[in-house]
């Protein structure tokens, strides 16, 4: 968690690279030698990119997976793509999904020249619910679907070192769609006591983020120690190990009514 102005941009380079720097800093030496970075659409900028590429070297293998602004030019590469391109999506699990379609665009996109040699642009179409329609753009509504693309560093030769089958179009997608996580975790900071910040002080909120970020670790470490065998808990969000009253300064954790209590 880094505590920033509130004027701060939401595309800032720099802020990119400290996170990124204090998140690689958190991984043992020795296993930095392949890592896999995934950013949402905020991160697809070209300094960020350049950056991500240069961390890879003789030792060390760094690959990375983004998101992507859609422009006028990107619906033109999708326009482009015969029907025979499209290719079922597939969930998590390996399952086909009929509903869904993957493609993989970098051969049409005018765009990539502009960007460094050796990334690809995998797009997704799905059919848009309700609440997405109101958003789409004029090429979606004529389409009837609606697209994301995600931009990769993971080669079409060989895709990651010793995971077969990587370097398909349908594995980068459920690759990157598995950064949706990142969500439960911005969720968990606000009920740890990020929804709102305690002060008007600079340093006293400094302490209130540190104190929240311990408190969302603890969470997720009691989550993955104390409950990885109950289905209905060991994804639970912090609302449901909800708190309630003390007694005699000693926590215990008792499963009651599909939830956790402090008692």
């Amino acid at each position: 968690m880094l505590l920033r102005p509130g004027n701060a941009g939401s595309n800032t380079f720099a802020d990119h690279l400290t996170v990124l720097a204090a998140a690689i800093r958190q991984i043992p030496l020795r296993m930095r030698c392949r890592l896999l970075v995934r950013v949402d659409g905020a991160g697809a900028s070209h300094e960020l990119i350049t950056h991500l590429l240069s961390l890879s070297s003789r030792r060390r293998t760094v690959l990375f997976t983004s998101g992507w602004m859609i422009t006028e030019a990107d619906e033109q590469a999708i326009r482009l793509l015969p029907t025979s391109a499209w290719q079922p999506a597939v969930d998590r699990d390996g399952v086909v999904q009929q509903d869904k379609h993957i493609a993989e665009i970098t051969h049409l996109l005018s765009r990539a020249a502009g960007w460094p040699a050796g990334l690809r642009w995998i797009v997704r179409r799905t059919k848009p619910s309700r609440r997405q329609a109101r958003n789409l753009t004029a090429f979606e509504r004529a389409t009837g679907w609606r697209y994301s693309i995600i931009v990769t560093s993971i080669p079409a030769a060989g895709g990651v070192p010793g995971v077969p089958g990587s370097h398909h179009a349908q594995f980068i997608d459920v690759l990157h769609r598995q950064h949706a996580v990142v969500e439960d975790g911005v969720r968990a900071g606000k009920s740890m006591g990020l929804r709102n910040l305690l002060s008007k002080t600079w340093v006293v909120n400094c302490g209130w983020v540190l104190a929240a970020n311990i408190a969302t670790d603890l969470a997720a470490w009691c989550r993955l120690l104390g409950l990885y065998d109950c289905d209905d808990l060991k994804d639970a969000e912090p609302d449901t190990l909800r708190p309630v009253n003390r007694t005699s300064g000693v926590g215990r954790l008792v499963r009651r009514t599909g939830c956790l209590q402090r008692l």
